[in-house]
């Protein structure tokens, strides 16, 4: 795992269920991610630290991979919202990294093609 891109973001996500004999199976599913960068588990207060690439990588792949390795977010109200965000925080990270951006010297680009 290395630093891939510009748009490397932090998320801490609480799991439902996460003990000593699932740690490296959550490992092994995320490690193989496109865009992983970092993991930090904490078992005492089953917490997932994940550093990733948000212009490769997003929220919803990361769960589906938790679920394949047997785990899930814990499904408490503070969790929830707090992955809705991640969510809305990676569209937009993946939306700008494909966008081209604004050229002042084309203004074309910038504005519809104005009929004068």
């Amino acid at each position: 795992m290395e630093k891939l891109g510009d748009f490397s973001v932090h998320r801490t996500l609480v799991l439902s269920v996460m003990d000593e004999e699932s740690v490296p199976k959550i490992r092994g599913c995320l490690e193989e991610l496109p865009g992983m960068e970092q993991l930090v588990f904490d078992d005492g207060r089953r917490r997932l630290e994940l550093t990733y690439d948000a212009s490769l990588l997003g929220l919803p792949v990361i769960e589906q991979a938790l679920a394949d390795a047997g785990c899930s977010a814990a499904d408490g109200r503070w969790s929830r919202m707090r992955r809705a965000w991640y969510r809305y925080l990676d569209e937009n990270a993946r939306a700008n990294a494909m966008a081209k951006g604004a050229c002042c010297s084309n203004p074309e680009e910038v504005y519809a093609k104005r009929h004068k």
